[in-house]
C-alpha cells in the first residue's frame, strides 16, 4: 500500500475515532457520544414535542366543574394562603402602577361594586377593589383572593354606571366560578411534564457537551402556564368560561339595580368603533367582539324567558287567574302648590 494512501486512511480513521468517542452503560454496552445524542434528540423531538402539543390541545389542567344555568355560585370563606395570593399580586402591581388618586371616581366603582356582591351574597366574604391610574389602558382584571384591579382608561370607555356594572359583575363572576384559581395539574400532566424537563435537560447538555444544564424543577410548567396565557393578570378565558362567567353576570345584574342590558349595549358599540376595539382589546381578551354580542344576546332572552310565567298555550289572556290584589300605597310626599304667575 502506497505511504501516502496509508497515511490518508490513518487520518481518516483518526477523525472518526474522535467524533465518536465511546460511552460505556455498565460494563457491557458501549455506545459512541454521537449516536447517543442523535438517539436523545430524536426522543425529544419525536416523542416530548408532540405529547406536549396533544396535552396543550386537551388541557393538562384541573377543570372544575360547569355551573347550572340559572345559578350564582357560592365560596364559603377564602384561606389565608388564598388572601396572600391576592395581596402580592397586588403589591407587585403597586411597583409599576400608581394608585388614582381621585376619590370621586373610586368612591363610585366602591359603590357600584358593593351593590353586586350584595346581589350575589357574596358579600360575607373579603374583597378588595383597586383603582390604578392609567388612562391609556382600559382593563379591569379578577384574580384569586378576590382582589379587583381596574385601570382608569375603563372609566373613560363606559357611558354610565349599568356599564361599570356590567363589566365588573364579568369579573366577579369569574372569581365565583373559580375561573381564577392558579393553574392546578392533573396527575399525570405531573408525570409528563417531569419527564419531559429530564429528557430536556439531557438533550441540551449532550448538545452542548456539557456546557449548558438545566437544574431544577418546574421551568416546564411555568414555560407552559407563560405560553398558554394562564398567569393571573394575563389569563386568557377559554370560551366556554367566557360563556359561564356572562350567564352568572347576567343573573348577578337581573338581581341588582342595574340594566343586564347594559352588558350587550357596551359590546355592541364596540363591535361597531374600531377605535374603540383597540383600546379594549386587553378586556375583550381573545373573543371577537361579535362572537360576544352574540353570545350575551342568547343569554339575554333566556335570562328574559326564564322570567316569564308559564303558561298553557290554550290559556287565553282573559282565562288567566288573577293574582292577590296589589296593596294601595299611600303618598306621604306632600304636594307643591304652584308658584304665583305660573
Amino acid at each position: 500500500m502506497p505511504k501516502g494512501l496509508h497515511v490518508c486512511k490513518e487520518a481518516k480513521f483518526s477523525g472518526h475515532s474522535g467524533q465518536y468517542q465511546p460511552v460505556k452503560i455498565g460494563n457491557e454496552l458501549v455506545i459512541p457520544s454521537r449516536i447517543l445524542t442523535y438517539l436523545t434528540c430524536r426522543f425529544t423531538f419525536a416523542v416530548i414535542f408532540p405529547a406536549f402539543v396533544l396535552f396543550s390541545v386537551n388541557a393538562c389542567t384541573v377543570k372544575h366543574p360547569a355551573i347550572p344555568n340559572g345559578n350564582i355560585p357560592k365560596i364559603d370563606s377564602l384561606a389565608p394562603q388564598d388572601v396572600n395570593f391576592g395581596k402580592q399580586l397586588f403589591e407587585d402591581l403597586c411597583d409599576d402602577h400608581k394608585l388614582d388618586a381621585n376619590t370621586e371616581c373610586y368612591d363610585q366603582l366602591v359603590n357600584v361594586f358593593d351593590d353586586l356582591i350584595q346581589a350575589a351574597q357574596a358579600d360575607h366574604l373579603l374583597w378588595e377593589i383597586h383603582l390604578f391610574q392609567d388612562p391609556d389602558l382600559a382593563d379591569v382584571r379578577a384574580v384569586h383572593g378576590n382582589y379587583i384591579f381596574v385601570w382608569s382608561g375603563f372609566l373613560d370607555i363606559v357611558e354610565n354606571e349599568d356599564e361599570i356594572a356590567a363589566l365588573l359583575a364579568c369579573e366577579i363572576a369569574h372569581v365565583l366560578a373559580r375561573h381564577t384559581y392558579p393553574v392546578e395539574f392533573t396527575l399525570w400532566s405531573d408525570i409528563f411534564f417531569d419527564t419531559a424537563e429530564i429528557a430536556t435537560s439531557i438533550a441540551i447538555m449532550s448538545l452542548s457537551q456539557g456546557m449548558v444544564t438545566i437544574a431544577g424543577r418546574g421551568w416546564m410548567k411555568w414555560a407552559y402556564v407563560e405560553m398558554a396565557d394562564l398567569d393571573p393578570l394575563d389569563r386568557e378565558y377559554s370560551e366556554t368560561d367566557e360563556r359561564e362567567a356572562t350567564m352568572i353576570a347576567l343573573e348577578i345584574l337581573d338581581r341588582s339595580k342595574y340594566a343586564p342590558e347594559a352588558m350587550l349595549t357596551f359590546w355592541q358599540r364596540v363591535q361597531q368603533d374600531e377605535a374603540l376595539q383597540i383600546k379594549v382589546k386587553r378586556l375583550n381578551r381573545e373573543l371577537e367582539p361579535q362572537k360576544r354580542t352574540e353570545m350575551i344576546t342568547e343569554l339575554l332572552d333566556a335570562l328574559r324567558l326564564k322570567a316569564k310565567p308559564n303558561l298553557p298555550d290554550n290559556l287565553e289572556t282573559d282565562q288567566r287567574s288573577p293574582g292577590p290584589p296589589r296593596p294601595q300605597i299611600q303618598s306621604t310626599s306632600k304636594s307643591i302648590p304652584p308658584s304665583e304667575g305660573s
